[in-house]
């Protein structure tokens, strides 16, 4: 029992660090670099940073609200308000609003939950999401979210087998669960798969987030089994495909490839 707790625990955790092709289905503006759904991602993101310099969640609040001026109503919409609202919950859990938080990703995980004819990368929003919310449960609905999170990231790269997202939710599950609960790790299997595909896409309101995530977590699991070859072929594609990676000057000192 106490390895299912500290599992829960460590399951959640990790969502919280996550900070640190369904294309008929999507109708955006033509000129989407002329919009908000330009690079929404990276707004969002640096929105984030500008939370924590005024110690508010406005700048969040003001994309979300750009994004309903808008004036459009369809999934990708409503992908980036759940993702900016996920934002959002991280950022209370940050400052120590665990009410706040637990209130926010609760609303947006059945806000996206009850959308008619999900995607691909809303099942992966959606497994992110619960896998966060885990924190704020316990007992038996705790197991409950953890069975939801691995079936909705399977529902991800069943839908899309080259879903960055599915896969590296997938990895990042199998991590974090007790060797006496999983029947057998995958965790290699499915961070490699994460790893394998392309994080970029041409559409600009696409989205990407996962892919560094996998590489931290696989090298930070070849480094715990004594795979230190293996940790720095990936810590040498990593910099390759991203010079600029938060965590490449960390692991290249830890595997003295300084």
């Amino acid at each position: 029992m106490k390895n299912v707790i500290l599992f829960l625990i460590l399951l959640a955790s990790a969502m919280t660090s996550l900070y640190t092709a369904d294309a008929d289905c999507y109708e955006v503006p033509k000129r989407t670099s002329d919009t908000v759904f330009g690079g929404i991602q990276g707004k969002i993101e640096s929105a984030m940073n500008n939370c924590f310099v005024l110690n508010s969640v406005s700048p969040l609040d003001s994309l979300s609200e750009r994004l309903n001026r808008g004036g459009l109503r369809n999934n990708i919409v409503q992908y980036w308000k759940e993702y900016i609202d996920y934002y959002k919950s991280v950022f209370y859990m940050k400052v120590g609003n665990r009410a706040e938080s637990a209130k926010l990703i609760k609303e947006a995980s059945l806000t996206l939950d009850s959308v008619a004819d999900k995607t691909s990368e809303d099942y992966a929003l959606l497994a992110l999401m619960q896998s966060f919310s885990i924190q704020f449960v316990s007992g038996v609905e705790a197991g409950k979210l953890a069975l939801m999170v691995k079936r909705n990231a399977e529902k991800a790269v069943e839908m899309d087998s080259t879903n960055v997202r599915g896969w590296y939710i997938l990895g990042s599950h199998d991590y974090y669960t007790p060797a006496g609960l999983a029947r057998e790790s995958k965790v290699e299997y499915y961070l490699r798969k994460a790893i394998s595909f392309a994080s970029k896409s041409e559409d600009a309101y696409r989205p990407t987030w996962g892919k560094e995530n996998a590489y931290e977590l696989l090298i930070r699991y070849y480094i715990q089994n004594g795979k230190k070859e293996e940790a720095k072929e990936c810590l040498s594609a990593v910099e390759k495909e991203n010079p600029d990676c938060y965590f490449i000057r960390r692991y290249k000192k830890k595997l003295d490839m300084q």
